[in-house]
């Protein structure tokens, strides 16, 4: 019991770690990094139904940000997998493309 305690200690790191770098990415992108618990995540990763509902949009427009780069996706298993902290940052490169317009 004490090592899976230790292994799902070490996973929670590597995971947040993750999320985390990906957000310190779009420091290049001109887009100012954004704590995802500020926007109400709750969770380090989200599944695509959890995906729809958090950014009120269909399979099809997701899968076509995912297509275009603007999304990353993260797949374990047959599982796919959005981190909070990419959600964040293309929330807030939205934000930014909507600003300049």
């Amino acid at each position: 019991m004490l090592a899976m305690v230790h292994l799902r200690k070490s996973f929670d790191h590597i995971s947040a770690n993750k999320a985390v770098s990906s957000v310190d990415n779009n420091k290049s992108a001109g887009v100012d990094p954004i704590d995802p618990s500020a926007l109400g995540f709750t969770k380090v990763a989200y599944a695509v139904d959890e995906t729809l509902k958090l950014l009120s949009i269909g399979r099809t427009a997701l899968y076509a940000a995912v297509k275009r780069g603007d999304l990353k996706r993260v797949k374990f298993g047959k599982k796919t997998l959005f981190y909070a902290a990419d959600l964040a940052a293309f929330l807030a490169r939205l934000r930014h493309q909507s600003e300049t317009d």
